[in-house]
């Protein structure tokens, strides 16, 4: 062993160990352990000046070992080493004794700096325990002498027994320095202390970097409190009203002492930061106009805004300690700590309460965890925001929103409707005009039919929109079929515009032969028809529309609709499936791309646009082939003829009553019409009808009043419901618990309603 001072490092990390020791080897010799137990055995071979301990180690944390070090040898100066600056912890290391404290990161000059004054305060201490051992001596060496000599000794035993006591007054304050906070209790303890333990006539602190006004004297003791090179004040020792002399072995115990003092200070103005902040967020937190609820790791409510007050109708004593699940439903808390635990980061959710006076409040939670030390959760915090009001006017703003789109929505409706009735109107004048053409009206008839049954599609889907009616079924479909029955819908629409502007438009066909797909016919009608007339609208000065169909790969047709209009700006291309955005100012809706958009989605399909101003527009419809796609041939039933049978029919349109009638008795039935619920019911006899088929939206007596009716006098009657208003899914949930077996929405096919009569009739 070396005559090098000694520094032993204790840390259960290597990687600290080793930049420790990289630092003091040059100037040290150095020792590195790996643990508490390590560092007390060897300390008896190693005898160590300076220790340096991580606080945090496992089995044994740095507290525990500097107090055992401390019991062994007092006089060893230990340096604490931490990586989180609590004060409880670093108050605690002080107080037993701890030279100083380090936070990481530090730089090595703060690591050299520390090394050189704890030893400098060893050897001083080391040098003081060796003069009283000394005198010790020499006093056994006087006891030969004289009594004269042998009671100086005497007194000279007593004058070292008092400075060893003061001495121990010292460490007493150094030890209250340390472990208090507030400055103004903390040096009127230092200056009574040091009044009453060294005897000195007055002692003061003076903060501050000018110099007090007594000066330096053999009466007096002035010692600079310095942190690095800045001067924070002075302690002042003072017995020039005696007269009586300061000990020069005093001085250095007060320097020592004003170093204590530095780190008090320092530590009282983190004090006071951290109370000026723990006030400020206590300030914050019952200021705040959202509940802020604190929970423990049980569960339990720690904490309670006035905001919370308001909020939950109760005060912070009656919910101290209590479930949050008093306040928060169980489920939505419960997974959201779940989500926490899990490392997520803070979980939102919402929730409906009502208030002990009866009203509904809506509830925004966020909940997050707080006070995480060591990778364990000390807590939950609860921010709950009352968005009742925000709902409301968001309610009242969709509810604005709604009138305002339904009124495009109308608009959009009138112009597919409009586009029916050009194909139904236009054809029935050409049919009036040469009746005799049989080819001309052969095909007028086609379009008539494809053209109303449009029109029920588009009916169809306003009922589905409001959840008036089940989605159908999706059938194979031919796309070049619907593709020719598309372009025959248009014609006139396109002669009309050609006829106008006196300008030629060409139409190309190229429809490859494709397989079917599964969808709806009139649906994807309507998609081709809007981007019929959209590039027949977007060419202006004629020009060339190009529609082809192709197989895309494997499993993939496209339909490609091409025209060489005037085209359209990026801008205008990303935006053109939005609902409601349109460039025809008050002629267009922007319902048209939006609603073929929708209906390509719903078939599983991509619709997609290429377009350059002034070079035309280009839109691609792809859709997928599915199994199944292929249309079977329909069953075979043989040996079974339909049924006929006795039929009440109700309904209050005459025209429609009339049609009900004559599509039945064309069936082979034996018709009763109705036209009104009240008829009926005087019609109707127990017994004497197979099926009784009612409207539902009836003046005077609706639908389900005559159905109720007409089982309370026969429970057996099949029933079923016809109506053009469609049904909500409350409306189906009440025609199955009336029994009603079927329910057809206006306009209704011959075929299809005769097959209705038919199962509501076998069932």
């Amino acid at each position: 062993m070396t005559d090098k001072p000694r520094i032993l490092v204790v840390d259960d990390e290597l990687g600290p160990r080793e930049s420790l020791r990289m630092v003091f080897k040059p100037y040290y010799e150095v020792a590195m352990v790996e643990s508490g137990a390590a560092a007390l055995e060897a300390l008896p071979t190693f005898r160590p000046d300076v220790v340096f301990i991580d606080i945090k180690m496992p089995a044994m944390d740095g507290l525990e070992v500097l107090r055992q070090i401390k019991a062994h040898d007092p006089s060893v100066e230990v340096v604490m080493i931490t990586a989180y600056a609590s004060l409880e912890t670093v108050r605690s290391a002080l107080t037993n004794g701890a030279f100083e404290y380090l936070i990481k990161p530090f730089s090595r000059h703060d690591l050299e700096r520390t090394a050189r004054r704890a030893l400098a305060r060893r050897q001083m201490e080391v040098g003081a325990r060796g003069q009283v051992a000394r005198l010790v001596e020499q006093m056994r060496g006087l006891a030969a002498k004289t009594r004269e000599l042998e009671e100086a000794a005497r007194r000279e035993a007593a004058e070292q027994s008092l400075r060893v006591t003061q001495l121990s007054i010292l460490r007493e304050i150094s030890g209250g320095i340390l472990s208090q906070l507030d400055l103004g209790p903390m040096t009127e303890t230092i200056t009574e202390s040091l009044k009453a333990g060294l005897g000195y006539d007055e002692v003061s602190i003076h903060l501050g970097a000018d110099p007090p006004a007594a000066a330096d004297t053999a009466t007096c003791v002035v010692c600079p409190i310095r942190e690095d090179e800045t001067i924070l004040g002075h302690l002042v020792a003072d017995n020039r009203p005696s007269a009586c002399p300061i000990d020069p072995r005093e001085r250095e115990l007060l320097e020592m002492l004003s170093e204590y003092l530095a780190i008090a200070i320092r530590n009282s103005r983190l004090y006071g930061e951290i109370a000026e902040t723990k006030r400020f967020l206590e300030q914050l937190i019952h200021s705040a106009g959202d509940a802020i609820v604190s929970v423990d790791r049980e569960d339990r409510i720690v904490g309670w805004n006035p905001a919370a007050e308001e909020i939950f109708a109760a005060t912070e004593g009656t919910m101290f300690g209590e479930p949050v699940t008093r306040i928060l439903p169980a489920a939505d808390y419960l997974r959201a700590k779940a989500a926490l635990a899990a490392g997520r980061p803070a979980q939102h959710f919402e929730v409906r309460q009502r208030r002990p006076d009866g009203s509904r409040t809506e509830l925004a939670v966020m909940l997050s965890a707080f006070g995480e030390r060591g990778g364990e959760r000390e807590g939950i915090l609860a921010i709950v925001r009352d968005i009742t009001t925000q709902r409301e006017l968001e309610a009242q703003l969709l509810q604005s929103e709604k009138l305002t789109a339904l009124g495009k929505l109308a608009g959009g409706i009138a112009h597919d409707f409009n586009n029916q009735l050009q194909a139904i109107l236009g054809y029935a004048q050409l049919m009036a005009r040469s009746p005799a053409n049989t080819d001309l009206v052969r095909r007028g008839l086609e379009v008539i039919h494809t053209a109303a049954t449009g029109g029920v599609e588009t009916v169809k889907r306003i009922q589905q929109f409001a959840r008036l009616r089940p989605d159908e079924e999706f059938i194979p479909v031919d796309l070049n079929a619907v593709i020719r029955e598309a372009v025959a819908i248009t014609r006139p629409r396109w002669d009309e515009v050609v006829g106008q502007r006196g300008i030629p438009t060409e139409l190309r066909l190229d429809l490859a032969e494709i397989p079917p797909i599964l969808g709806r016919p009139a649906a994807l009608a309507e998609v081709v028809t809007n981007l019929i007339l959209n590039a027949v609208e977007a060419m202006p000065s004629g020009g060339t529309l190009s529609i082809t169909t192709r197989r895309q790969g494997p499993d993939r047709v496209a339909v490609v609709i091409a025209d060489t209009g005037v085209g359209m700006s990026e801008e205008v291309r990303r935006r053109v499936f939005d609902p409601f955005f349109t460039t025809k100012g008050e002629a267009g809706t922007g319902l048209g791309l939006s609603i073929s958009y929708s209906i390509v989605t719903r078939h599983g399909g991509e619709i997609r646009v290429a377009s350059q101003e002034g070079k035309g527009t280009t839109f691609t419809l792809l859709f997928p082939v599915r199994a199944g796609a292929v249309p079977e041939p329909p069953p075979v039933t043989a040996g079974q003829p339909d049924r006929t049978g006795r039929i009440l029919v109700i309904d209050n349109e005459p025209q429609v009553l009339g049609l009900l009638t004559e599509m039945l008795t064309a069936g082979g039935h034996r018709v009763t019409p109705a036209a009104s619920g009240r008829e009926a019911l005087a019609l109707f006899t127990p017994g004497c009808f197979d099926v009784v088929l009612t409207n539902i939206g009836m003046p005077g007596m609706t639908g389900w009043e005559v159905a109720d009716r007409v089982r309370a006098a026969d429970p057996h009657v099949p029933l079923a419901f016809i109506t053009g208003w469609g049904l909500s899914a409350d409306d189906r949930e009440r025609c199955r618990a009336r029994g009603i077996r079927q329910c057809l929405f206006k306009p209704v096919q011959p075929d299809d309603l005769l097959q209705a009569i038919q199962q509501v009739m076998v069932k």
